[in-house]
This record gives C-alpha cells, structure tokens and sequence, in this order.
C-alpha cells in the first residue's frame, strides 16, 4: 500500500534528502514503529515529522508494509523484547499485539493524521528477540558491560546494537564508540559497521562510523578490518579511513594514548580535515556544526582540550582553527575567516 502524503504538518514543506544509509533508515522505521505501539499525542506528532523529512522514509514503511501483508498471521507468535540493564525486564514479556487500525488513522479526541499513513506491523523473529539497541544522545555518554572483561564506551550521538546472548557480537550503526575487548582467539569479538566487519585480536580500539566513512584506530593489541576479503591489520599506534567510494583505504601512524581520548575531554588531531574536526565537537558536546566547503578540508593539527564550558568554548576556538564560528537558529556555523 502506498502512503499518501496529504496535508497536515506535511503539506507544502519541502523534504530534504539524509545521508542515510538503507539499513540505518529500516532500523529508524522499526524504531518508531515499537514507539507508536503505546504512542502519545506527542509521539504520534514527532513520528509524522519524522516521515516529513525524508521520503525514503515513508519508504521503508512501505517496505515493512509488503513483509506485514505475508506474515500477519504469525503476529500471535512474536515476542519484542526492548532493551534493558538487566534480564529481569524479559520475564514477563507476552506476544505483540498491534494496535488496531483505526487508531493509526486517527490522532487524539478524533482529529485527522498529518499525513494518510497505513503503518507496518514489524515483526521480530523470536532468534533475533535477544538483541536490543542503545542509542545516546549529542553530549551524552554511555557504558555497557558486555561481560566482566569487556566493555564499550559510546559516546554522543551513537546509536549501537548488541546481543544479550552474545557477548561477542556488536553493530555500530553511526557514532562512535571505544571498546576495551577480552581476547579469545577460538571466538573473536566482531564488529558490524555497515558493510564492514571489525575483529579484535586482544584489543582496546575506537570507530567512528558516519554517512561517508569508517575511522578505526587502535589503542592496544590489534585489530582485522574485513578479514577474509579485503583484509587490513592494525596494530597499536595505527589508524585506517575507510571512505565511501574511494578505491583504498588510507592507513596512518597515530599516538596510541590519544586514541579514545575524547573520554577524557580530549581531542586530538594530525592534519584531520576540518570537517572532522566540526564533527567530534559537535558529537561530544552535544550541538550541530555546519562547515563552509571553503574550509571543510583544510587540515588541522593539535589538541583541543575541553574545558567542560561547552558551547563557550566552542565560540573560543575561533582562533585556533583559523575560521569564522557563528550561531545560526540552532545551528552553528563554520567559515573562512
């Protein structure tokens, strides 16, 4: 079934292509679907905003919609599982039952959806019902304990996915994380970043994942990227960019204590364009950065120490990165000087 975009907060905006990925945008669409089952007024308005943004978004609820016509006989059988800090929360899950139709087409006491929207009813395989995801926002942080020798660190802006039955399974799907990993060598811990598929070898490691590239760096011990096709080791002291469409993958030296070092309010730089730059203080301390093209690959070199003053001192590194920073709305914005 097509959705009909047909007045509402949706008419007459214009939508804006994201940079995301198809699998970052079926995640998002299976998200708010899990939010919309028990939804208020007010999530059932940001979810309609959500679909105004982009409308390959209204595509990947079209896409659930097709699995949703095939499977709805199974609904009685599906159990979603949400995540937690503890099993305890797992004991007493029951079967889904979706909402009935005729409160998706409606929004409050009676009054009209932004647009028309026949949303899927996703459903998760009881084999995948383990797995849940952890999602920060800009400016926080968040540890998870895999097991008690393993643990990863996500900073702002990240979004993670993780198996409470396997401990040695992760998905970065964007942001970044720091991850200290117990070696075993008979069942490496592995890493999903898109495509990719980071093993660890005894290690303590950092990614970054964005809409255009993958960052690892290594801190302690070794890391595969891709093993089994493309291979790339990386030794402690060492750092890879994976960009997108780009016909290598750029390997470089990098101090080891300096990887990771945004957990201690440190960002640490050689020759990194700007808009990277742009893009590690606006994930850390929790604000969107626009970089002019004119200043985007310019290379920085150096350390920004953050003196927890956040977006004052934002304003203050005008200087030290040679650039022009000012507020726009609820945007900053970097220039040429």
């Amino acid at each position: 079934m097509r959705i009909a975009w047909t007045g509402g907060i949706s008419q007459g905006k214009e939508t804006a292509m994201s940079h995301e990925t198809q699998g970052e945008l079926r995640a998002r669409a299976i998200e708010w679907h899990i939010r919309l089952r028990d939804g208020d007024d007010a999530t059932w308005e940001a979810f309609a905003e959500w679909l105004a943004e982009d409308r390959r978004h209204a595509d990947a609820y079209e896409e659930v919609e097709s699995a949703d016509q095939e499977l709805d006989p199974l609904l009685p059988h599906v159990v979603i599982r949400e995540a937690a800090d503890d099993d305890s929360r797992f004991e007493d899950a029951t079967p889904y039952e979706p909402p009935s139709r005729s409160r998706w087409w409606t929004w409050g006491a009676g009054g009209a959806i932004a647009a028309s929207i026949l949303l899927a009813v996703v459903l998760f395989p009881a084999t995948g019902s383990d797995r849940y995801e952890v999602v920060t926002a800009p400016g926080e942080r968040q540890v998870v304990a895999l097991d008690a020798t393993t643990e990863v660190t996500l900073n702002g802006g990240t979004r993670m996915t993780f198996d409470r039955k396997d401990p040695r399974f992760a998905s970065l799907a964007s942001g970044e994380a720091y991850f200290k990993v117990r070696h075993d060598e008979a069942n490496p811990f592995r890493l999903i970043v898109g495509d990719n598929i980071v093993e660890d070898a005894g290690t303590i490691f950092n990614v970054v994942h964005t809409a255009g590239e993958v960052r690892v760096a290594v801190a302690e011990g070794k890391i595969v990227y891709n093993p089994g096709r493309a291979a790339v080791a990386l030794d402690a002291g060492e750092a890879l960019v994976d960009r997108r469409g780009a016909a290598r993958i750029d390997v470089e030296d990098v101090p080891a204590q300096a990887v990771g070092s945004w957990k201690s309010g440190s960002l640490v730089y050689s020759s990194a364009p700007l808009s990277q730059v742009a893009e590690d203080i606006g994930r850390t301390l929790g604000i969107r950065i626009d970089v002019s093209p004119a200043v985007g690959m310019r290379p920085f070199s150096g350390t920004i120490v953050l003196d927890g003053s956040g977006v004052a001192q934002f304003e203050r590194l005008s200087p030290a990165l040679d650039v022009v920073i000012r507020k726009r709305d609820d945007t900053w914005v970097m220039t040429a000087r």
